[in-house]
């Protein structure tokens, strides 16, 4: 049986994906098209009059368009040519992406 998440948990899932989905949109280009759209549907659905299950179910499903076998979110990173300002600038980004990993680790 999957574990449903709480609606505090969905509450925090959203905001981490509208910070992933607008650092994404300002430095992937078209690229990650398909991983945007993903964190897209995860927050409607979040805000959709669904029940937790249902919401859960549909979030995990569009988890897993966000880690393909290429091209996906655990590859995508903010270029710079200075090593120190690109290590800053992916700083926020590796927290989100860790933070996103643990709403999913239980149910992947």
């Amino acid at each position: 049986m999957v574990k449903i998440m709480d609606k505090k948990e969905l509450s925090e899932l959203r905001e981490v994906c509208i910070q992933l989905e607008t650092i994404m949109q300002k430095h992937s280009g078209n690229y990650y098209k398909s991983q945007i759209k993903a964190l897209y549907d995860i927050v409607n659905c979040i805000d959709s009059d669904d029940n937790e299950e249902k919401i859960t179910k549909y979030i995990i499903s569009r988890y897993k368009v966000l880690y393909p076998s290429h091209g996906g979110l655990n590859e995508f990173y903010i270029d710079n040519d200075d090593f120190e300002k690109r290590l800053k600038l992916n700083e926020p980004l590796d927290k989100l992406k860790e933070r996103l990993w643990s709403f999913f680790k239980l149910y992947v």
